[in-house]
């Protein structure tokens, strides 16, 4: 239960600790180009990487999918949830008629 929520976190930190990592990448290492979404997803995926040590660590044996599970709720929950209420919105709208 700890690694799932460690890894919701680590989702939905993404997106703060992406433009970090992007500008630490870019000065150590400007041979390397990637896209931006490129650098998103290497940061979900290094996140995601240390909560599976820290579960490794903690003597947890957690699924890989868990972890995954995890981190794209909290990647993606935000988009989720709007569209789930958008089409719940949509839905009510459609019985009033």
């Amino acid at each position: 239960m700890l690694t799932f929520l460690l890894a919701l976190i680590s989702g939905y930190a993404t997106n703060y600790i992406e433009p970090g990592l992007k500008t630490f990448l870019k000065a150590r290492f400007p041979e390397i180009s990637l896209e931006s979404n490129e650098y998103r997803l290497l940061t979900a995926i290094l996140l995601l990487f240390v909560v599976a040590l820290f579960g490794f660590l903690a003597n947890e044996s957690v699924p890989a999918f868990v972890i995954i599970l995890g981190g794209g709720i909290g990647l993606f929950g935000m988009q989720l949830f709007n569209a789930g209420k958008a089409f719940l919105d949509n839905r009510t709208k459609l019985d009033d008629e």
